[in-house]
């Protein structure tokens, strides 16, 4: 390649990196560890070449002449069908330039003098590149389908579900039920929805997708009475939104039209529309385009891997569902010191409101400090309102760090689908294996009956048997296969959803850090006003010279002493 500015090889500026990151499909990071100080052909073997249709598919975002656009081409020096990086960060300067108008229909294209002669990177505008984004994404599934190419951002930007449930129940009498008010982002709705609705749902995405992560539903259960139940609300609310959201952010469940209905649909009884609308849908495997084609898209050692893979995730699973009960315990723990704190403050505000409690009268022949309680008990109300504070505080600590359980759980029914998933495709596998040992029992017999001169009417009925079979046995390949292929896609989202983890201990630790500090802050205010309980009695009695007894026992005054 001919020798190129330094604004595309040392130094390409934040535009051309971020139109790098879309075509090529690479994360944010990887595109910014491999960043400007990073020599070209030292990176060379880490970078992802860029695809021609992706490419023509910005080409036809610059508005520039079809003519300008083959030498611009041309020009960026394309090998095999694809750009390089290098390649693509000069095929960018030379669209900036023909955009302002160092090129024309008659000129081939600006030259590479030219681009050479310019004292800073030209910015080409191709419009909203979240647009282009989506674009190149559904491009690369289309010519790459056993890739996902989706990263963390952009299946989160797919779509945001929030679960709420709502206080008042529905029904009457012994039909009484809870309803939950369902809100998407994506279909800009809100709509509610009883847990029947939830379980409908579900069972009807099993049946289309049993090769497809469907997360287990929360169990429906029984709430207790009292806190019990509050508490068990409030968790299955949480699973009813982290089960929504798994399906909202699943590249090919998110667009089905089932799932649509149910954030869409504002009818009475949506059990019923939705039964009547799909009854019993086909599963994707006859409906899939690329169904019958997938066998060239497996490899051949997808079984050994998926089998690999299933055991990683069960040891996956269960590390992380101990460190999400470790994480509830968190909350748990400080709702629990803020519902101490607020029961410590009610009792003292019994103390300093309640008049009859007084001391008797022979108390006052016995100590000189004898109004001491009257003090204390005038200065309770202020200490408790401070308590308060103290204890809301406690509550807004709980409530971040339900936020931190949240995504836990979400990541943990993400991995937990995928085991079943795995156990699915295992069990399909099996079936394939059962149905071929079948197939060469029958063969066999059929050639010993032959060979004996059985009578015709056993050997006629042993072939039928095995036609039967050889038909069972081609779609349990087929299926197999189909099997096999999606389970790699859903281990690739897998994969996408694991940085979660670290989000997760990002969002626990400034929790920690927010929580404990305003906690702090507030105790630091209630010091003061317990100390001002005896100060005015305190500083009456204080002889000159003599120290008093707070000073006695402060730390300051100690470390002074001799």
């Amino acid at each position: 390649m001919a020798e190129d500015p330094s604004f595309c090889t040392d130094n390409p500026p934040k535009q051309y990196q971020e139109i790098y990151r879309i075509l090529s499909g690479s994360s944010s990071s990887n595109s910014d560890s491999r960043g400007s100080t990073e020599d070209s052909s030292a990176s060379s073997e880490l970078e992802s070449p860029i695809d021609r249709g992706l490419f023509l598919a910005l080409l036809e975002r610059s508005g520039l002449p079809a003519g300008t656009l083959r030498s611009i081409w041309s020009l960026a020096e394309p090998a095999d069908n694809y750009l390089t990086k290098r390649g693509l960060f000069r095929a960018l300067a030379l669209i900036g330039l023909s955009q302002a108008g160092g090129g024309s229909e008659r000129q081939q294209a600006p030259s590479l003098a030219a681009l050479r002669a310019l004292p800073e990177a030209p910015t080409p505008n191709f419009g909203d590149l979240a647009s282009l984004a989506k674009e190149a994404a559904r491009l690369r599934r289309e010519r790459q389908p056993a890739k996902m190419s989706m990263s963390l951002e952009e299946l989160e930007e797919l779509d945001t579900v929030t679960v709420t449930l709502q206080q008042e129940q529905k029904g009457v009498l012994v039909f009484r039920h809870r309803v939950y008010k369902v809100t998407s982002r994506r279909y800009d709705s809100s709509n509610l929805r009883r847990y029947n609705d939830f379980r409908s749902l579900n069972e009807l995405l099993l049946q289309r997708y049993p090769y497809r992560i469907v997360p287990q539903l929360p169990g429906k259960g029984r709430p207790l009475s009292g806190s019990g139940g509050a508490a068990f609300l409030e968790e299955r609310e949480r699973g009813l939104q982290c089960y929504l959201n798994l399906l909202a952010r699943h590249p090919t469940v998110c667009d089905d039209e089932m799932l649509r209905l149910f954030f869409t649909c504002s009818g009475e009884d949506f059990e019923k529309a939705l039964r009547s609308a799909f009854g019993r849908p086909l599963d994707e495997f006859l409906t899939h385009a690329q169904a019958a084609s997938v066998k060239q898209l497996v490899s051949p050692d997808a079984v050994q891997r998926h089998e690999e893979s299933r055991r990683f995730a069960q040891g996956l699973l269960q590390r992380l569902t101990a460190c999400r009960d470790c994480l509830r315990c968190l909350a748990e723990a400080s709702r629990s010191a803020g519902a101490a704190v607020a029961g410590l403050a009610v009792r003292l505000d019994e103390l300093g409101r309640q008049p009859q409690l007084q001391p008797p009268v022979e108390w006052a022949a016995m100590s000189a400090e004898a109004d001491s309680w009257a003090q204390v008990q005038a200065g309770l109300p202020r200490v408790t309102a401070a308590y308060q504070a103290v204890a809301a505080r406690y509550e807004d600590k709980a409530a971040l760090e339900d936020s931190v359980v949240a995504s836990a759980e979400y990541l943990v029914m993400l991995i937990d689908g995928f085991v079943q998933l795995a156990e699915r495709v295992k069990h399909l596998k099996r079936d394939h294996d059962r149905s071929m040992r079948n197939l060469t029992d029958f063969k066999k017999r059929a050639s010993s009956h032959h060979m004996a001169g059985r009578d015709r009417w056993a050997v006629e009925d042993l072939e039928n048997r095995i036609a039967k079979h050889e038909s069972v046995l081609q779609d349990l390949e087929a299926r197999t296969h189909f099997a096999n292929f999606c389970l790699g896609l859903e281990t690739q989202l897998v994969q996408a959803n694991l940085p979660l983890v670290r989000s997760l201990l990002l969002s626990l630790t400034g929790s920690q850090i927010v929580g404990h500090a305003q906690i702090a802050e507030h105790w630091s205010n209630c010091k003061p006003l317990v100390e001002g309980l005896l100060q005015q009695q305190q500083q009456q009695q204080r002889s000159p010279g003599i120290p008093g007894p707070s000073e006695n026992r402060s730390p300051k005054s100690a470390k002074s002493s001799p």
